[in-house]
């Protein structure tokens, strides 16, 4: 019996997709053998009809979560970065500066999606599965202030058994400044960048600074934390008051709308 050409092309990069971390154009070209012309034509047709999305943090194309028949820990968290996706664009369209949104796994906070890459703005630009660290971040500390008890006393006791590598994160919890520091971000509904955080936690300030602020608030539904969503800007603007003052409801908004996409969507039903 005769295949279809057109259709076995397209379940050949369907089938490339299963890779986790993503497909670029080229990859995907090298895989399947597919000129990248219909390759394209191919993409669309497969983001159209709900089985591909291609995230905008990377350019990367990756089937849709949807797909599997059991997702796992890690199809879960990306899901809310492929639900994030739109809403993050919209965001940036309406307030310039970019966001990230990022989901608590392994003790970090890890991104599964950012709008970095579309701002042309300055802003350093990480990775997709990037680990965010805890006590410094603008991310971390949201986290810390809205998750549950059990989730902060996880973090801690890993704290404890191992001390943060940054000095400034150790003088946090040494001297008793987190409490506070979650107490004031309960309080005015969102979390700041320490000013002497540089963007990872493997390198002082000194040594690695992706020179940006930030500030960051709850993505949660029904009183479950899903994610955290931030705003970032370059740090020599000195922009953090206009921004809480002109963006902070845009950008709970936006966390609201996530949040309300993840919880309707059939792939968090069907796992429930």
């Amino acid at each position: 019996m005769k295949t279809i050409d057109a259709l076995a092309r397209g379940l050949e990069v369907l089938r490339s997709l299963e890779e986790r971390r993503g497909q670029s154009l080229a990859e995907l070209h090298r895989a399947t053998g597919v000129p990248k012309a219909s390759l394209l034509r191919i993409l669309d047709t497969l983001e159209q009809g709900g089985f591909a999305w291609r995230a905008i943090a990377d350019g990367r194309y990756r089937r849709r979560v949807s797909l599997i028949f059991r997702p796992g820990l890690d199809d879960e968290l990306l899901r809310i970065g492929e639900i994030a996706a739109p809403f993050l664009e919209s965001l940036r369209r309406k307030v310039i500066w970019p966001s990230d949104v990022l989901v608590f796994r392994n003790l970090r906070m890890e991104l599964v999606e950012t709008s970095r890459r579309q701002s042309n703005l300055g802003v350093t630009t990480y990775p997709i599965g990037f680990r965010v660290e805890m006590f410094l971040s603008a991310p971390g500390r949201a986290f810390l202030a809205f998750c549950t008890d059990a989730e902060r006393d996880a973090v801690l006791a890993d704290a404890a058994a191992h001390p943060p590598t940054l000095a400034r994160a150790r003088q946090v919890l040494a001297g008793g400044e987190l409490p506070a520091i979650l107490d004031e971000a309960r309080r005015l509904g969102y979390a700041s960048r320490d000013p002497l955080f540089g963007g990872t936690e493997e390198k002082e300030m000194q040594l690695y600074d992706d020179r940006i602020d930030a500030i960051a608030v709850p993505v949660r539904h029904d009183g479950k934390l899903l994610a955290i969503m931030n705003l970032v800007w370059p740090r020599k603007y000195k922009l953090k008051a206009q921004i809480v003052r002109a963006h902070l409801a845009d950008m709970q908004e936006t966390a609201a709308a996530i949040a309300a996409a993840a919880d309707a969507s059939p792939e968090k039903r069907s796992v429930e």
